[in-house]
């Protein structure tokens, strides 16, 4: 009997799935340890269990090993199918069995994996996911592989500072971004120039004032959503405090950010009240159909805008400043579980996936940003519109959660925040109150924590 051999699943590509993904995947709940583990590991035994009786009746094909990987499936671009096919030339003997996931789905998948010690060789990740599954000693670190290989990856010098702390915890590496975006601000040129907005603005002064002068009509000059963190970021304030091990947001300069933006929708009415705090889509269809003039998004809007406004006069202006310029990033990282049957050959392919001629291909295709300071630096991201903004961006974004994420507990406060979220810009509950009901609750979570 003949072995069948699982065939790579990278020939679908859909360009607006990614970004239809990540204002989500940043606000979305997630299945924790503990309820994976009461499934009893039954769904890892049967994730494994198809391959084993594929190969069981013996073998007369070429194919000697397989490479397990899990995959995006927003992200299953043609680029990396090609990537898989061109390390099977390369590597006589092996296949790449690329299986693509909604990330719900490949969360329950991996920690189910982790618990019966069943797992992929190689896999996406979204962005917490790294220091979570490495705090939990599920992961090989890299360290070994970076030291022989690091050089001609140009790593982490080639990387944003921020995205290889991300992808670290005490200074030993876990996983390395593959992709990295950040929210900046999308303005129709056209309602610009009708209301005489000559220029997008700079400072949150600027910004009102434009809004104002861009609402009228039931038309509005903004889209106030999920997207808060630029917001806070840009008044300087943060998530967590390690020293402390606290949770410093019962401050004057988080309530200001977040008066600023709840007085966009109900005092100076130059935004709608969003539909939903877990869902930014409905922004991209009211900027679309013109019935708002700014919102922030990030490239994973580019592709549904060209192709559902395609005569739309858009354009990306960067993040505001009050007192400090920032926004906020999010992204995905490859890492090798510590389990893995193949680590050594998955970080072969690892390699070839990170090359800067990948991302440039990837961009080309997908409209996808990158997290290499020569992929912005490069010449053919500086020459496309709607790319070289996140280029600049991505400098001076920042992970809001890179120090939560070492609590073990982000999930859990990051619900938190979204409730205290939600009764501010829903219900208009008082800003400090709020607040420093969020805050108690959070940081008796931190000090329960304190994996750092």
């Amino acid at each position: 009997m003949k072995t069948i051999t699982m065939e790579l699943r990278g020939n679908v590509t859909e360009i607006s799935k990614p970004g239809k993904q990540e204002p989500s995947e940043q606000l979305g709940t997630a299945k924790t340890r503990r309820d994976i583990l009461k499934m009893g590991g039954a769904l890892a035994a049967s994730t494994f269990a198809l391959p084993a009786i594929l190969t069981a009746c013996g073998a007369t094909s070429s194919v000697n090993k397989t490479l397990q990987v899990y995959w995006s499936t927003g992200h299953m671009y043609k680029t990396y199918t090609q990537v898989a096919q061109k390390f099977e030339q390369d590597h006589p003997g092996w296949k790449v069995n690329v299986e693509p996931y909604q990330w719900s789905d490949m969360r329950t998948k991996l920690l189910s994996g982790f618990a019966a010690h069943r797992v992929p060789d190689l896999v996406e990740v979204q962005r917490d996911w790294v220091q979570e599954f490495a705090l939990d000693g599920d992961l090989l670190s890299l360290d070994a592989n970076l030291k022989v290989d690091g050089k001609k990856l140009n790593y982490p010098d080639d990387w944003q500072p921020y995205a290889v702390n991300h992808n670290q915890i005490n200074g030993v590496t876990y996983g390395i971004q593959l992709h990295l975006t950040c929210p900046l601000i999308f303005y129709n040129k056209d309602m610009f120039a009708k209301a005489g907005v000559t220029q997008p603005p700079k400072t949150w002064d600027e910004f009102l004032a434009a809004a104002q002068a861009l609402t009228h009509d039931n038309v509005y000059g903004f889209a106030a959503d999920s997207t808060v963190w630029p917001w806070l970021l840009q008044n300087n304030v943060s998530y967590y405090d390690p020293v402390k091990r606290e949770v410093p947001m019962a401050t004057p300069d988080t309530y200001q950010a977040l008066q600023f933006i709840t007085d966009l929708i109900h005092k100076y009415k130059v935004s709608p009240a969003p539909v939903s705090l877990t869902d930014a889509t409905n922004s991209q269809q009211l900027f679309s159909a013109q019935r708002i003039a700014m919102y922030y998004t990030g490239p994973w809007d580019i592709a549904p805008i060209m192709s559902g406004s395609p005569n739309l006069h858009w354009g990306i202006a960067q993040a505001l400043t009050a007192k400090s310029q920032k926004t906020t990033t999010n992204g995905t990282s490859l890492v090798i579980p510590k389990d893995a049957k193949n680590a050594e050959m998955a970080w072969e392919l690892f390699q070839t996936y990170l090359s800067l001629e990948t991302e440039l291909a990837v961009t080309k295709e997908g409209l996808m940003t990158m997290p290499r300071k020569s992929w912005a630096a490069s010449p053919q991201v500086k020459s496309e519109s709607r790319i070289a903004p996140f280029g600049v961006g991505l400098a001076y974004a920042e992970p809001e959660t890179l120090t939560l994420d070492l609590t073990g507990q982000s999930g859990a406060i990051e619900n938190l925040f979204k409730t205290a979220l939600g009764d501010i810009i829903y219900n208009q509950h008082p800003v400090p109150a709020t607040m420093q009901q969020f805050v108690t609750a959070a940081n008796k979570l931190a000090q329960k924590g304190g994996k750092s």
